[in-house]
């Protein structure tokens, strides 16, 4: 007898290699891992899951060893398994599917029944098992537990259906322990190895977020600055010091703007993008995931390339597409679905730094704006001059005293109602005609400004947008000429978008002085100048709509906005 015992013990051992292939097949299902972390499960995923616990206990029942009219089996590891995790409806169903097909095999007709009737019960009461020890640590000493209830709620049940019943008892006696042993070991075995597969995976997810919180700590000071910063270059180097990716790029929307690690030609900063999967990437937003090189363009196409494989994810600012960050291999076929996370991960996080850094950068324009208008509050040269002109014309001409007057207070009161965000275009045009008012009453034939608004146009812009164009118009462009000169303010809606052109046919800018009007540190002493303007129009709609500038020495100066319509703050974003 010990010697069968022995026999049927190692016989049925010899199957648990299928306990491997069934781990790792729950381990890959999303339902199963919901299941394991404790999350909500639809209950089309537990019918599913039953369905899959079902068919891992019928191919217990298939690798079984034939004894004296019955089936020495494992199929009760993966019924059971599904009552321990998925609950009494998992285990009830699996073990339903599995008893049926049990009961359709009709082996001698001995035990047939009595295994079929009892596998239902016996996922049903692993259902109930798996919710007392939902809680508990060592679910592999409960899941061995359940093993030894379960087989012997079999064998129980042999002794109850099964005839004759002399036969019945000595079948029993013969494998109740080697099935007890080899079923409540697999069960307890199972569990080992799942636990050990999301442990694993849990330690590595720890490790990559470990990964992730070091590199942002590192490369924050440097990523605000956006990627026309020379300092992006530092991030890439950066990522590349701390994983260990063969090279690490950024790209904006037109070129290669940094680039760390191993590269070709065609990688050096500066040069355009010329991939398709870049061009793909900026155009859909979507990551693109390269095994191997197969661009067409690429000088390496068909020898040993360096860089074969590369993950590519987008770099959005406040949902639009920026640029792209890349992480290669030098190998194909090498991208992992750990990489595929990591690059994700860094893209949201230098995404969500570089909008931070666009929003910082544009709350300092305005603080700019506001400090310029605070000291234009108080300017002791333009007060001046506005008074004495005023205080000339009290005798000569008080309307006009008045006029000015009025004009002078509404410049002041512009400048107190700085904190707007947007302003209605009327609002602003009336601030431009009251500084200009002012600037005529000073130079009278000297200066001209011609309005050319159409009417029944409206939209909102940032305060203090038109004024500062115009004041370098008129000071910059028109005055230093000896009979001064005209401005020229045109108005017209173009679809969705109103456009404003500020022309006037003064001295004109050279390009070189130009440059450095917009250069990101200029601001001109006598206004908030024009690279302030331009960077707030940009922070504001976006980067279409910074302002463009045409200029000719002798001929003039032409600047156009472009404004989208919108009618309420809240839509601005709509507009980027």
């Amino acid at each position: 007898m010990i010697f069968i015992i022995l026999n049927m013990i190692l016989g049925l051992a010899n199957k648990f290699g299928n306990l491997f292939v069934f781990a790792f097949i729950l381990s890959r299902l999303k339902s199963f891992r919901k299941l394991v972390a404790k999350k909500p499960v639809k209950i089309s995923d537990k019918l599913g899951l039953s369905f899959v616990f079902g068919i891992f206990g019928i191919i217990g029942t298939y690798f079984s060893i034939e004894f004296e009219g019955a089936l020495v089996n494992t199929r009760i590891i993966g019924v059971a398994t599904g009552g321990l995790l998925g609950g009494p409806f998992v285990g009830l169903l699996a073990g339903l599917i599995a008893g049926v097909h049990r009961g359709m095999i009709n082996i001698g007709g001995f035990t047939t029944i009595a295994c079929g009737i009892s596998t239902v019960f016996e996922g049903l009461m692993a259902g109930f098992m798996g919710k007392l020890i939902q809680n508990k640590k060592k679910k592999w000493m409960y899941a061995a537990l359940t093993g030894v209830i379960a087989e012997s709620m079999r064998k129980i049940s042999v002794l109850l259906f099964s005839r004759p019943f002399e036969d019945a008892v000595m079948l029993v006696k013969a494998i109740w322990i080697p099935m007890v042993v080899i079923n409540s070991l697999g069960l307890a075995l199972l569990f080992v190895i799942i636990d050990n597969i999301f442990s694993e995976e849990e330690k590595m997810g720890a490790q990559q977020a470990q990964l992730t919180l070091n590199i942002a700590d590192k490369t924050l000071p440097f990523i605000k600055k956006g990627l026309g910063a020379k300092e992006i270059q530092k991030v890439a180097e950066i990522v590349c010091d701390m994983t260990e990716y063969n090279a690490v790029s950024f790209t904006d929307r037109e070129k290669i703007v940094a680039h760390a690690g191993v590269g070709t030609v065609r990688h050096e900063i500066g040069k355009p993008i010329v991939t398709d999967i870049t061009n793909k990437v900026l155009k859909t937003g979507e990551p693109v995931i390269l095994e191997r090189c197969t661009e067409i363009r690429c000088e390496y196409k068909d020898k040993n390339c360096p860089l074969e494989s590369v993950v590519m994810f987008p770099l959005k600012e406040n949902e639009e597409v920026i640029g792209t960050f890349k992480l290669y291999k030098g190998i194909p076929n090498a991208i992992t679905s750990i990489d595929v996370e990591l690059s994700s991960g860094l893209a949201k996080l230098f995404s969500t730094q570089l909008t931070i850094g666009k929003l910082e950068h544009r709350s300092k324009l305005l603080a700019t704006a506001e400090l310029k208008a605070l000291q234009a509050q108080i300017n002791p040269h333009f007060l001046f001059n506005s008074l004495t002109v005023i205080g000339s014309l009290c005798r000569i001409n008080p309307k006009k005293a008045r006029s000015l007057i009025t004009h002078l207070s509404n410049t002041f009161r512009k400048n107190l109602n700085m904190n707007k965000e947007l302003v209605e275009l009327e609002e602003e045009l009336n601030h431009v005609r009251s500084y200009v008012e002012i600037e005529k009453a000073r130079f009278e034939d000297k200066l001209e400004v011609i309005y050319e608004i159409e009417k029944n146009i409206n939209c909102m812009l940032p305060p203090l947008t038109l004024q500062p164009l115009v004041e370098n118009a008129i000071k910059h462009g028109l005055l230093p000429k000896k009979n001064g000169g005209m401005v020229k303010i045109i108005g017209i809606k173009q679809k969705n978008e109103v456009i404003i052109h500020i022309e006037d046919d003064g001295v004109g800018i050279k390009e070189e002085k130009l440059v450095r009007l917009m250069g990101e540190d200029n601001i001109h002493k006598d206004s908030l100048g024009i690279n302030n303007v331009n960077e707030r129009l940009k922070g504001m709609f976006g980067e279409l709509y910074g302002l463009q500038i045409d200029s000719k020495i002798g001929e003039g100066t032409s600047i156009l906005l472009r404004i989208p319509i919108i009618t309420h703050i809240e839509e601005r974003g709509q507009s980027a």
